[in-house]
């Protein structure tokens, strides 16, 4: 039997890489839930806001994954009375997925979680799944929502993987020589949140980047895989150090 996949955000870059290679292998049983129109999808369709509760937790009935890549932008970061914020939005969808049954969840995060490992250190620290030094408030929520899936694991016995991602432009192509280290491509993204939907071995907790190869004898990412590697199986397919870093470097 199919799993059965909500998938938040679906209209954005990384959601619609995900559901329409998902949807061409016929591997889950889909949703797609986005604030904005998704358009050219066979699955299931729901136009809604992950801020309202009652939609999200209806929503999340009979599921058996949440793979929540939805991000709310706002410059007031939740300090205009009644306006909910990312985190506090996150945090309500992944109550309303516990309250509903769902097992796991699979949370879209970003490399910025610890975006001052890049900004303080040249060549930048190397980046590891139990650091936390944000470099704004994108990053700060984040990892807040990490901290809130690791309740869940403790808790109530839920899984939950986070996915750093590094970049993900929905392209194959670096725009310079930083993506060679942090890009990670479309087929790349879609094996890693397919192998952390799959995922049921013994690890109920994992944070790892998501990002493509990009290494070589001479030069590493710093971005740590070695979750994704070493606990999911994952093997990326592309490596940016190799195919494009010497372009840029040439040019420099």
């Amino acid at each position: 039997m199919k799993q059965r996949v909500l998938i938040t955000g679906a209209a954005g870059k990384v959601g619609s890489a995900l559901w329409q290679a998902w949807e061409k292998q016929d591997t889950y049983t889909l949703t797609l839930m986005d604030i904005n129109p998704i358009v050219g999808s066979s699955s299931r369709v729901v136009q809604a806001d992950i801020r309202d509760y009652t939609a999200m937790k209806k929503l999340c009935q009979d599921q058996d994954v949440l793979v929540h890549l939805a991000y709310i932008r706002q410059d007031s970061l939740g300090k205009v009375p009644g306006e909910v914020s990312d985190i506090g939005a996150s945090m309500n969808l992944f109550d309303a997925a516990r309250e509903q049954g769902v097992q796991k969840i699979v949370y879209a995060s970003t490399n910025h979680v610890s975006g001052w490992n890049e900004r303080l250190n040249s060549p930048p620290r190397f980046s590891t799944g139990d650091q936390f030094r944000p470099d704004g408030w994108y990053g700060a929520m984040k990892g807040m929502a990490e901290i809130a899936g690791r309740y869940l694991v403790d808790g109530h016995g839920m899984r939950f993987i986070s996915i750093r991602i590094g970049t993900f432009s929905g392209t194959y192509e670096p725009s310079g020589i930083r993506h060679c280290s942090t890009l990670l491509t479309p087929r790349d993204c879609v094996q890693l949140f397919g192998l952390a939907v799959d995922y049921d071995g013994p690890v109920k907790c994992l944070i790892t980047y998501g990002r493509s190869a990009n290494s070589d004898g001479y030069q590493q990412s710093y971005l740590d895989i070695r979750g994704a590697v070493e606990v999911l199986g994952y093997q990326p397919q592309d490596n940016l150090v190799k195919t494009h870093l010497h372009k840029f470097l040439l040019e420099s």
